[in-house]
């Protein structure tokens, strides 16, 4: 993996922090993504069949609407 002066800088900042070695900073984070991705996957696809469409359908119709306004 390659990273840009500043990811590294970053990266190296709070991986210490964290009291964590650089590459499990990044394994940890990068697990940590994949896997609220794959729940929000898993919830997408829950909805849709719920409603009987597939997860695009769901959200080309725009039936995902955000009511927190």
């Amino acid at each position: 993996m390659t990273f840009t002066a500043a990811e590294r800088e970053a990266i190296a900042a709070h991986s210490t922090a964290l009291g964590l070695s650089a590459d499990e900073y990044i394994r940890q984070t990068a697990a940590a993504r994949a896997l609220s991705w794959q729940r929000e996957r898993e919830t997408f696809h829950a909805m849709a069949q719920r409603r009987g469409c597939t997860a695009d359908e769901l959200v080309q119709r725009g039936t995902l609407t955000d009511n927190s306004h």
